[in-house]
This record gives C-alpha cells, sequence and structure tokens, in this order.
C-alpha cells in the first residue's frame, strides 16, 4: 500500500459508525521543553469531527494546565471534504504541496497560530490490514520529517527548526478493553526510528514490522526486541529500546522524558505521552542525541486502576 491516494481522506468500506480517519503532525520546540500536537480526525458516517491541537510544556500535565489546549470530540461535520487541501471549522488547516513527501500545517485561533512545513525525510513507512491482526484498522502510516516554521501562542513567538513526526490511520476505532501499547520514536538528520511495543508481555516486547529503523539510508522494519518505560508513581522517567531489525543491525536507544501529558483521545482511550530526549548509535556508528517522545497507550478503565495503585494514599 503506497502512492499519493494516501494523502486524501478514504471512503469507509461500509455504513459502520466506527469509522474513523485521522491525521496527525507533532513538533517540538526542546529548548522550551515544548511539544505541540496538530491532530484533526473524522467519523464520517457519524458526521463528527473531533481532535484538535494541544501545546504543553513541564510546566502543564493535563488539559487544563496545558499551554493551550483546543480539542474536540463531537464537532458536527457532515461532509468531510478534501484532506489534500483543507480547512477545518475548528482553525486547522491542512495542505498537501508535494504528495506523500511535503505538507504545510496551519491554525488559526484567539490565543494561538500555528504556521508549519514538514519536509520528509525518509519514505512512509505504510501498513495494511493484512499486517493488523487485531482489526483496529484498514491502513496506517508512519513518517518522520523536518519541520520548520512558527507558533505564536499568548503572544509568545517561538520559532520552529525540529525533526518529528506525522502519521495517518484509517479503519475501525473502537473501545478495545484492556488496552495497553507502546509507541516511542525519534528522528534527527540522519537517522530515525519508530519503536511499537506490548508493556504487559513478558519481557515488554516490540511488535515485528510495525516499527522501523532509518539509518545510513537504509529503512527496514524492526524484528524483535524489547522497550522498559522507568516511572516515578505513574509518570515515565526513562525509555530504553533494544530492538533489531530486518537487516540484521541492532541498536540501542535511551531516553530521557522532558515533559508530560496526559489526555483521554478519546472516551474510552487514554494517552500519556511526553517529550524525550533520546542517545542512541545514529549514521556511521556515530552517537547521537536526537528528539521524539514516548506514548504510553490505555484503555481509560485499566488505567484507572493502574493509577490508583500507584497513587500512596493520604494519611
Amino acid at each position: 500500500m503506497a502512492g499519493s491516494d494516501h494523502d486524501a481522506f478514504h471512503p469507509p468500506t461500509s455504513d459502520d459508525p466506527w469509522w474513523q480517519e485521522t491525521a496527525w503532525f507533532t513538533f517540538v520546540v526542546p529548548e522550551r521543553r515544548l511539544t505541540c500536537y496538530v491532530y484533526p480526525w473524522i467519523k464520517p458516517n457519524q458526521g463528527i469531527l473531533g481532535g484538535g491541537v494541544m501545546v504543553w510544556d513541564d510546566r502543564g500535565r493535563h488539559p487544563w494546565d496545558a499551554l493551550h489546549w483546543d480539542y474536540q470530540w463531537t464537532y458536527p461535520y457532515p461532509e468531510p471534504g478534501d484532506l489534500r487541501a483543507i480547512t477545518f471549522p475548528t482553525g486547522i488547516g491542512m495542505r498537501c504541496v508535494e504528495p506523500m513527501q511535503t505538507y504545510r500545517v496551519t491554525y488559526d485561533h484567539p490565543r494561538c497560530s500555528i504556521d508549519v512545513t514538514f519536509e520528509a525525510i525518509l519514505p512512509a513507512h505504510v501498513l495494511g490490514p493484512e499486517d493488523d491482526t487485531s482489526g483496529t484498522f484498514s491502513g496506517h502510516i508512519d513518517q518522520q520529517g523536518h519541520v520548520t516554521g512558527v507558533i505564536t501562542v499568548d503572544g509568545d513567538r517561538m520559532e520552529v527548526d525540529c525533526f518529528a513526526m506525522r502519521d495517518r490511520s484509517w479503519g475501525r476505532r473502537v473501545p478495545t478493553p484492556g488496552l495497553h501499547i507502546g509507541y516511542d520514536l525519534c528522528a534527527e538528520a540522519r537517522s530515525a526510528f519508530v519503536v511499537f511495543s506490548q508493556p504487559d508481555a513478558p519481557g515488554t516486547p516490540i511488535v515485528e514490522n510495525f516499527g522501523y529503523l532509518w539509518r545510513d539510508d537504509e529503512q527496514s522494519p524492526l524484528r524483535s526486541g524489547t522497550r522498559v518505560l522507568e516511572r516515578d508513581g505513574v509518570w515515565p522517567t526513562r525509555v530504553i529500546v533494544r530492538a533489531e531489525d530486518a537487516a540484521g543491525r541492532a541498536f540501542e536507544a535511551v531516553g530521557d522524558v522532558r515533559n508530560h501529558m496526559c489526555f483521554q483521545n478519546l472516551p474510552s482511550m487514554l494517552n500519556l505521552v511526553g517529550l524525550v530526549r533520546w542517545e542512541y548509535e545514529g549514521s556511521d556508528g556515530r552517537a547521537t542525541v536526537g528528539w521524539g517522545e514516548f506514548e504510553d497507550v490505555w484503555d481509560v478503565e485499566r488505567y484507572r486502576r493502574f493509577a490508583r495503585d500507584h497513587v500512596p494514599e493520604s494519611v
């Protein structure tokens, strides 16, 4: 599955109300310990728009103390439009400048404005329904790139110049009782990786083929490995990835968490995420520092039990 057709919305395969399509761009300003998500999604069979723009730094850990938070679940949206050139009623704009390669992302809000360009540094990693035995999507894309531009929050103008991520998914997105998955990523000018993992399985293994390593101009899916998330209570502090790709290349990455955010992506899904400073072996065996993130994704009810078990009782 590859091609420019993945820049447009995908027609639902049925009238299933759970069909959902997402478009996610993220970027960071490391010196400000700032992360920004631009993440609109639609449920075309229900005629609704969700998602939005989330901006946070190390001074807030929840939507109500974030730097900026504008997120929807049920905004009326009967006509999807063309994702390749669109302005959503929530103020998010997306333009495909070059298919599967270059995108301009904008946002217009009284408190926050964004104007950035994403330029891919590697080919998109495209997964189809045959890759997902759980049946939770019909397609998924991961792609890292160079993001440049400007974000302004409450009059504070910040230049953006980083390596970051976009992803896309489409298909049925249903509540999944007991869900818990890991998603970690990093990129710099000459190397990048994406890791999906199973945090509760013995040995915390990665998910074969879902992630990849890009190094020395070669991009290869991950075949095996482990991912460990160290915590202080509920909050992750360090991430350790050890993996091997289909080309037999081993790598180890150690990441220090620099900010946190905990929010509900959907009523049934909780995302615990954060900015990570990674150290790993990059191209040509060079010791490399890159920026990225961790994601710790949970079924809400399961996370509630986990969190209450890790909060000290009041005295």
